[in-house]
């Protein structure tokens, strides 16, 4: 028997590339790696190129971030056992929700 996310992540790397699969992996990753209360706030939402777009709503939490940059992207890669990322883009957005609303967490 094994692990259903095992074989969605070999099922993932035959279909996208390894190189995809390990990014894909790196989406997941992100609330894991910066810890589940700045994951509210700071939300990785696509891969572009090998940066990771990492999209905040709090200025202080942006520039935490970026003060931590390198390590996060080192933190990743080592949780999803490749180099799936170079680099860690930071874009200021308020959240919203489905019904235009912004969230407030």
């Amino acid at each position: 028997m094994f692990p259903l996310k095992e074989l969605l992540s070999e099922a993932l790397a035959t279909l996208l590339g390894p190189k995809r699969a390990l990014q894909a992996a790196a989406l997941d990753a992100w609330p894991a790696v910066v810890g589940e209360s700045h994951a509210r706030h700071a939300r990785a939402e696509g891969v572009r190129g090998n940066a990771l777009i990492v999209v905040t709503d709090l200025p202080a939490l942006s520039y935490e971030l970026g003060l931590r940059r390198t390590a996060l992207v080192d933190a990743i890669n080592q949780k999803v056992g490749g180099r799936a990322i170079d680099e860690i883009h930071l874009v200021m957005r308020s959240f919203s929700s489905p019904d235009g609303e912004s969230s407030d967490g």
